[in-house]
C-alpha cells in the first residue's frame, strides 16, 4: 500500500482521528526513546495487563494506517468511509462481528484444529495463485511444487538459540527513524484478556495478499495455542510482528512453521528473505516473527 506524505500537523490529525475511533487506553513513545526501554515498558504492561484485563501493543500510526482502518470498519457496515461520520460505536460493532464469525466458523474445533484447516486454505489459495501461466515465462513457477521440494529437501537449520531478549523491529526503526519518514508509536492497551483476538481490536488487512481479520483470528489462535506467540506491534499499514514464549527448537518443526508463515504472508520467503531456507533460519529458536506484505 503506498504511503502518504505526512507532517506534524497531519500526524496530529491522524493521531485525533485514531484515538476518538478507538479510545484504548496508550502512552505516546517519544521519536528516537530508546527500543530497549520501550520493550521493558511493554514488559510492566504485560503483567499488568494479566490482571487488570489488557494486552499491550505497539502501533506505529500514520495515516495510510488509520485510512485502512476506516476503510475495513465502513466495508463491515456498508457505508462511505469517511473518517469524520466514522464512530467509535461502529468499531465496536465491527470487532464484535469480526469475533462472531471467527467463533462460529471455528464451532467445536479446537484452535488447533481450525487453525490447521485455514493454513491448508491459504496454502491452496497461494498455491493456486502461484501456478504455471506461461511455458515460455522461465520466471513461473508452481508453487505447490516449491513447497513439496522444500519439505523433502535435506536442509535444517543450524542456527544457536538466542541468548538477548527479543527487541521488536518496529522500535528499532523508530528509534533511529527521521522525522520526514516516521509515524508515531503508540503502545496501547487494548481490552481484551486474550492477544489472539487483537486483529478484531484493530482492523489490518483484507487487502493484496493480506489474509482479512478473521483469517488473521484463525492463525493468532492457533499459533497462540502452539507457540504462545502473539501478535505485538503493527509497522503502518504493512508490517505486522509476533513476540514468541515457546520458540520452535526443533529443525524438522521449523521447515512446517516456515510453510505456515508462507500460508500467511506468502510475500515472507521471496521478498523479505532471499529463500524459503532463509526463513527457516530465522525463525528456528527464534523469540520473534516478523511478516510484511507488499
Amino acid at each position: 500500500m503506498p504511503e502518504s506524505p505526512k507532517s506534524e500537523s497531519t500526524m496530529s490529525e491522524t493521531y485525533r482521528h485514531f484515538t476518538r475511533l478507538f479510545p484504548y487506553p496508550h502512552e505516546r513513545i517519544p521519536m528516537g526513546a530508546p527500543a530497549a526501554d520501550a520493550m521493558a515498558r511493554y514488559d510492566e504492561l504485560a503483567k499488568l495487563g494479566r490482571a487488570e484485563g489488557f494486552v499491550p501493543f505497539f502501533l506505529n500510526l500514520n495515516d495510510t494506517v488509520l485510512e485502512s482502518m476506516v476503510i475495513a470498519v465502513s466495508l463491515e457496515h456498508d457505508i462511505i468511509d469517511d473518517v469524520e461520520t466514522l464512530t467509535p460505536e461502529q468499531v465496536s460493532a465491527y470487532t464484535r462481528a469480526v469475533l462472531q464469525r471467527y467463533r462460529t466458523a471455528r464451532g467445536a474445533a479446537s484452535a488447533e484444529e481450525y487453525g490447521s484447516a485455514a493454513i491448508a486454505q491459504q496454502l491452496r489459495r497461494v498455491a493456486g495463485d502461484g501456478e504455471d501461466t506461461s511455458e515460455d515465462d522461465p520466471d513461473d513457477f508452481n508453487l505447490n511444487e516449491l513447497v513439496d521440494e522444500f519439505m523433502s529437501s535435506d536442509f535444517l537449520p543450524d542456527e544457536e538459540p538466542e541468548d538477548d531478549a527479543p527487541t521488536l523491529s518496529a522500535l528499532l526503526r523508530y528509534e533511529l527513524a527521521d522525522e520526514e519518514d516516521q509515524g508515531e508509536m503508540l503502545l496501547l492497551q487494548v481490552p481484551t484478556d486474550d492477544p489472539a483476538d487483537i486483529p478484531a481490536y484493530l482492523p489490518f488487512g483484507g487487502w493484496n495478499d493480506c489474509p482479512d481479520a478473521q483469517t488473521q483470528l484463525a492463525f493468532t489462535h492457533y499459533w497462540r495455542k502452539k507457540y504462545g506467540a502473539i501478535p505485538a506491534a503493527l509497522d503502518g499499514a504493512d508490517c505486522l510482528e509476533f513476540l514468541v514464549e515457546r520458540p520452535v527448537t526443533d529443525p524438522v518443526e521449523a521447515k512446517n512453521l516456515a510453510v505456515e508463515q508462507f500460508a500467511f504472508c506468502s510475500d515472507l520467503p521471496f521478498q523479505v528473505f532471499e529463500d524459503i531456507e532463509q526463513l527457516t533460519e530465522f525463525i528456528h529458536q527464534s523469540r520473534q516473527w516478523y511478516f510484511w506484505w507488499d
